[in-house]
This record gives C-alpha cells, structure tokens and sequence, in this order.
C-alpha cells in the first residue's frame, strides 16, 4: 500500500470512528465480595451465583431501555440514552435483589453500581472511551447496596427526586479536573419493580443467536422435506384429507416456493435472533432436536441411496403402499380442464410438483386423461401426455404412481428421530 493510499484509508478510518461519537449513559455493575463468594463455595456456586446475578438484572435493564454491552466476570457493563433511565434501571436493580434476599436467607449477593454520561464510541457490539473508563472507576468507589453516579449525570435528573447527596470526589486517571460524585439513596424511592420477574430464560449472545438461526433453518427446511416426500401422499390418500393437501401443495409448491419461504423463514429467525434478548431454554432444546433430527435423517437417507448396492435389496422393500394412485403434475402451470378435451375449459391452474387424487382414467382422440378430485365432489381432467405438432415437441404433463414407504425410508427416519432425541439431550445452556 503507498503512502498517499494508507493516508486516505487512515482519514476514512478517523471519519468513520468520529460518527460514532455520541451521547450515552453508561451503567457498570459489580458483586461485591465474589471472590470470597468463590473461595468459600467452590466454583459451580460461584458460576450459579453469577448466572442469576445475570437473571435478576437484565429485564431490569430491559424495562428501562438499557442495552447490555458485556458481562465482564461478575460485572455486567449497560448502555443508556436517557440518564434518568439509567439511574431508574439501578434503583431497580438494588430493589430486585433485596427482594431477592428477603425472600431467600440462602441468597446475600450485593451489588454496587457506577453511572457515568459522556461522549464515548459507540459500536454495534462495544463502546469505547473516557465515558466507559470513568463509569468503571465510579462504581469502583461504590460499596455493595450503593448507587453512584457522577456530576455529568447527576445535573440532568432531578437531585431531589431521586434523593442525591454529595459522597465526594476523585480524578480519573490522566485527567485533571476533578469528578463529582453522588450517592443515590435509592431505598427511599417507590418501587420500580413491579410486573418484573426473575428472567427463567437463558440469555443470548452471538453463538448462541448464530446456532439458534443455524436450528430454526435446518428444522424448517426438514419438515419441508418430510411434507414434500411423505406426508402430502400419506394425508392425500384418505379422501377427507385429499383436498387440504391439495391446498398446501398451491401455496407450498416445491419448485418454486422453497427458495422464497425458506429464504423468508431464515431471515425471520436471523432477525428475531438479533432482537430477541432471550429465548426459552425448551425452545432451543427442541431446536436443536430439529437440528439433530435433520442430520441423522439426512446421513441415512443418502448413504442408502448411494450406497443401496452394499446395503442389498431388502432395503428397497415395501413397507407401506398407498390406497390410491396419484397423479403428479410434471410441467409448470398445467391447466384442469372440465372435460378430457383439449377444448374444454380450464378450471384450474397447478404447479409442477403438485399431487392429485386419482379418480378415473379416459382416452380420448389417442389422448389419456386422468381424473383427479380438485373440490368437494368437483373432479377435473389432466392429460398424461400431449401428442407432438407442428413446431411443438411430445410433452408428458402428468405421471400417475402409487406412493411406497420404503425400508430404506423408515430406517432414514428412525434415524433422524435418534437425532432428534440426541440434540435435545445434548443441548446445554450455558449461563451468561
């Protein structure tokens, strides 16, 4: 790179870091005493302690409008564009968990909190400068149930509802001036709790949205899979069920919808998974069971048929074989006429790939037609094939065949429902 272009790339850098300098309320926790929490009680408590820690303070934050930047070990670093939520948001905090304390003699975890407002570089995953460092350091002066805040966010809430008193000063390290600080005497306030519960569901950071869109996308296009090669025959084969079938194929049409619903789908769950703070811990576990359930029953499905001359005939048995015959529509929007005529009116339009119910056979001028049911008592007729003309070739429209499970089928299944199983066991949370 020369100079001239590393000077350019430098300057669109600095313009680039200086956008995204702006206004925000940081808000930094701490358990006080954890170490001696984690001396005293062994590691697995101490990790306990830190994931209900966790629990208890993010829908506080939450409910405040607070995002939650990093858990840094037991601390917990939130960003704010309202200072008065931030202060709000910390005052729930210490309700929150003397509430907890009340209603377990087992639970004595305290914290203190350091609100700062400044200018900092806000990112989409961190945010960086002065504002960060003297938030840290404010809440370093704090003891366990205390909430400071510095001058900056003290003079833009009220002092006097918020019950702020003086609790001293200090200079942050490589500064001059001296900083303000302000206790909150947060017991005095009204509760800023209420309807807010101990979040039950596991937290969510970036694997774990990654793996969640990862599930949502393979469970969806699996249960595509399973309606497309199985279960649209097994409901079209009892008549009450035919005619339902016959509407999901119109919406669900195999070669045209599933690049569109599943492109849709995935990027659905990759937007829910961007904005969901949390997901419940069954959810994913069955995710997951999805996830499982789509490798076993795809590592078997094509290993038997790659692999069928080694795994011999018997696999090629039947297990089950339809009642009925189906007629399989094999072009792009076929027409259903009334009559088996070429000059009969089309009363419906379907999709290649779409499975109808076979009702009669007629030939009519070398022409075979197929009756299917297409309505309650409403038939319509489709040709198997058209005959060659002058500029258009032979043309095969529709295929009719019976559907056969197969063992070679049943195995991939039973397959995937081990999977299945074996993702859902699998799955661990692992605590924020």
């Amino acid at each position: 790179m020369s100079e001239n272009h590393r000077e350019s790339f430098s300057k669109s850098v600095s313009r680039q870091i200086r956008r995204s300098r702006r206004p925000v309320t940081i808000l930094f926790t701490d358990v006080e005493n954890s170490t001696g929490h984690w001396d005293e009680c062994g590691d697995l408590d101490g990790r306990l302690m830190i994931d209900l820690h966790n629990r208890l303070i993010s829908p506080v934050v939450k409910r405040y409008r607070g995002r939650i930047i990093k858990h840094i070990g037991d601390s917990i670093m939130a960003s704010f564009k309202s200072p008065r939520n931030a202060l709000r948001a910390s005052i729930g905090i210490q309700q929150i968990l003397e509430k907890r304390r009340e209603e377990d003699k087992f639970f004595q975890l305290r914290v203190r909190i350091g609100i700062h407002t400044g200018k900092a570089l806000v990112e989409d995953s961190d945010i960086y400068g002065d504002a960060v460092n003297v938030a840290a350091r404010v809440q370093d002066l704090a003891k366990g149930n205390e909430i400071y805040l510095s001058a900056a966010t003290a003079s833009v809430v009220k002092k006097e509802a918020f019950t702020l008193e003086k609790a001293g000063s200090f200079i942050p390290k490589g500064k001059q001036e001296e900083v303000t600080l302000y206790r909150c005497q947060w017991q005095k306030y009204p509760s800023l709790i209420s309807g807010i519960k101990q979040n039950v569901f596991m937290q969510t950071v970036k694997r774990q949205k990654f793996e969640f869109s990862i599930y949502s996308l393979a469970s969806i296009a699996i249960l595509y899979f399973l309606f497309v090669k199985y279960l649209r025959y097994l409901l079209a084969d009892k008549e009450l069920l035919a005619l339902l079938t016959l509407k999901l194929q119109l919406i669900l049409d195999a070669r045209i919808a599933i690049p569109g619903v599943l492109g849709f789908l995935a990027l659905a769950g990759v937007f829910l998974a961007i904005r969901t703070r949390t997901i419940p811990h069954l959810s994913l576990s069955v995710l997951k069971g999805g996830f499982g359930f789509a490798i076993g029953f795809l590592l078997f499905f094509v290993s038997a048929h790659y692999l069928h001359h080694i795994l011999g005939p018997d696999w090629n048995k039947t297990v089950h074989e339809s009642s009925h015959l189906f007629v399989e529509v094999l072009e792009k929007n076929v027409g259903l006429h009334r009559k088996p005529a070429e000059t009969s009116p089309v009363i419906l339009k379907v999709p290649e790939g779409t499975v109808l119910l076979l009702a009669d056979v007629a030939k009519r001028r070398k022409i075979t037609w197929n009756k299917v049911l297409v309505g309650k008592g409403e038939y319509a007729w489709i040709p198997r094939v058209v005959p060659a003309k002058i500029g258009v070739p032979r043309k095969r429209l529709s295929i009719a065949n019976k559907f056969y499970l197969r063992y070679r089928d049943l195995g991939a299944l039973i397959a995937g429902v081990i999977g299945f199983f074996w993702g859902v066991i699998n799955f661990r949370i692992r605590p924020t």
